[in-house]
C-alpha cells in the first residue's frame, strides 16, 4: 500500500501537538506489516529525508502571490503549497491529512486520484476565532476549506472524544465511532491505532466495526493518557 501523509507540521518544524502525532504516526506507518508499506510526508518547508520505506518531502510556495491585505499572504502561500502536493503525488491508495493547512490538497487528490481521504482532527478552527484578527477574512476561507474536507471525509480521527462531538457539519447518524484501547507504551496509543485505522480505511473496512452502514464515515477516537 502506498500512503500519503499530508502536514504542515514535521521534523525539524515542529510547533505544536500535530507535529509530535505526526512524527510518531508516520513511524508507526512505516513499521506497519513488516515494512510493507511505502510512507510519503509532503510537509511545509525544505525537508528532504528517505529512509527505508519512508520518505520526506517539504514543500515551498513556488511564487509569491499579491496580496491586498498582508494577512492573506499566508493564506495564499499554504493553498499553493496544497496545489503542489496534490501534483506531486501518484499512485497512492490512501491521503490522510492534519489540520487545515492541507486539506485542499487532500481533497484535490481524493478526486484526482479516486482514492480515500482521512483527515485528523485536533483542533477545528470554528473554535479559534483569535485568528480573525490574526487573519482577518482569510479565516473564513480556512473555515470554509476546513469544512468541505470535513464533509468529504471517508474517515475522521479525532484525538479525544470531546474532539469527536466537535467535529461540524457531521451527521452523527453516519458515523461510526471507533475506541481505541491500551496498545502499549503512552507515545504508542495513540499512534498504533492511528496507524491501523488509516490502514484499514483503504479497504472501507475497519476491525471495531466491520459491518456499517452504507455510506457511514468513521471516527476513531483516543486519548494519550
Amino acid at each position: 500500500m502506498n500512503i500519503a501523509i499530508l502536514t504542515n507540521e514535521y521534523p525539524p518544524h515542529v510547533y505544536g501537538g500535530a507535529g509530535v502525532h505526526v512524527e510518531y504516526l508516520t513511524r508507526e506507518l512505516a513499521g506497519l506489516d513488516g515494512g510493507r508499506h511505502t510512507v510519503q510526508v509532503l510537509c511545509f518547508g525544505e525537508q528532504r529525508e528517505d529512509r527505508g520505506n519512508l520518505h520526506v518531502r517539504g514543500v515551498v510556495p513556488a511564487v509569491q502571490l499579491p496580496a491586498q491585505d498582508p494577512r492573506h499572504a499566508k493564506l495564499f502561500a499554504t493553498l499553493l503549497q496544497d496545489l503542489e502536493m496534490a501534483g506531486m503525488l501518484a499512485g497512492i491508495d490512501i491521503v490522510h491529512c492534519h489540520t487545515w493547512y492541507t486539506h485542499l490538497g487532500g481533497c484535490l487528490t481524493k478526486l484526482l486520484q479516486s482514492v480515500p481521504l482521512v483527515l485528523t482532527t485536533h483542533s477545528l478552527e470554528p473554535h479559534r476565532p483569535w485568528k480573525v484578527e490574526q487573519l482577518g477574512t482569510a479565516y473564513d476561507v480556512s473555515s470554509w476549506v476546513e469544512r468541505v474536507a470535513y464533509q468529504s471525509a471517508d474517515g475522521v480521527i479525532a484525538v479525544s472524544e470531546s474532539m469527536s462531538h466537535d467535529v461540524h457539519d457531521a451527521d452523527l447518524s453516519q458515523v461510526s465511532p471507533i475506541f481505541s484501547g491500551m496498545v502499549g507504551g503512552k507515545s504508542r496509543r495513540l499512534m498504533t491505532v492511528s496507524a491501523h485505522t488509516t490502514h484499514t480505511a483503504a479497504n472501507g473496512s475497519c476491525a471495531a466495526n466491520p459491518s456499517p452502514k452504507a455510506g457511514a464515515k468513521r471516527t476513531f477516537v483516543s486519548r494519550l493518557s
